[in-house]
């Protein structure tokens, strides 16, 4: 399911593509995001534009997006870009992400190989059998001059992703 559920202060969208299930949004108030709801089950009048702004941007995989009407910021890219490795699971990156000639600002993306919906998770990793660390290997490297700005994300068909920026 994707779309928007608008409302008098915010408008709340959700990809149901890009969802990895980390339950940040229905953890975060379940009278928002009512898990299991038949019909509707985002309601954004239920909580503070704040509140609904915190929890989207802590989507890990940008299914959770919004737009607000109360003339406060939207969403704006990370001060520092990062790439987190989730242990037995995708990318988890925050950046001004270019992908497909799209901007967004988070998203988790395939490492196991399996996802059908490349280059995004699709938790296909859980049926896979696919295992590895979360930890990267330790090496020295040298401080970055600019550790934010868009980072360029370019699939290969069933193969690495090459990130630049």
């Amino acid at each position: 399911m994707a779309g928007m559920v608008e409302s008098d202060k915010i408008d709340v969208g959700f990809s149901g593509k890009r969802c990895i299930h980390s339950r940040n949004c229905v953890l975060g108030d379940p009278h928002v995001f009512v898990p299991n709801a038949p019909g509707q089950w985002i309601h954004p009048e239920a909580a503070s534009v704040e509140k609904i702004v915190a929890i989207a941007e802590s989507c890990p995989s940008g299914a959770i997006t919004y737009i607000r009407k109360d003339g406060g910021p939207q969403e704006q890219p990370p001060v520092v870009n990062t790439v987190r490795l989730r242990e037995n699971g995708p990318l988890a990156v925050h950046a001004e992400i270019v992908l497909d000639g799209e901007t967004f600002y988070r998203a988790t993306l395939c490492r196991c190989g399996a996802s059908e919906n490349k280059p995004f998770c699709d938790g296909s990793h859980n049926k896979s059998g696919f295992a590895a660390t979360g930890e990267p290997p330790l090496k020295d490297t040298p401080a970055l001059e600019a550790r934010n700005g868009p980072l360029k994300v370019t699939p290969t068909t069933n193969g690495p992703l090459k990130l630049e920026g």
